[in-house]
């Protein structure tokens, strides 16, 4: 199925980076484009994975004579 680029500032784009890698044509600078775009995409953590860790992490760096990353006497200590 072909693609037609019919907006003339992508089209720049994709002649400026056909010639910068230097290309035999702008379909194989588009095909390069996207796919160095969908590794990088694929090599990210999801922002859940994200999230967990952090969470997993700020549990484990919490007060370990009690188990809990804070307890009353702090909390009631935010509120003075």
């Amino acid at each position: 199925m072909p693609l037609y680029i019919k907006d003339d500032t992508i089209d720049e784009l994709a002649r400026r980076y056909q010639a910068s890698i230097k290309a035999p044509s702008k379909t194989d600078a588009v095909r390069l484009a996207l796919q160095l775009a969908l590794h990088e995409q694929e090599g990210r953590p999801l922002l859940a994975d994200i999230a967990a860790n952090f969470a997993r992490e700020l549990r484990r760096s919490g007060h370990p004579e009690k188990g809990r990353s804070t307890d009353k006497a702090f909390r009631d200590s935010l509120y003075e």
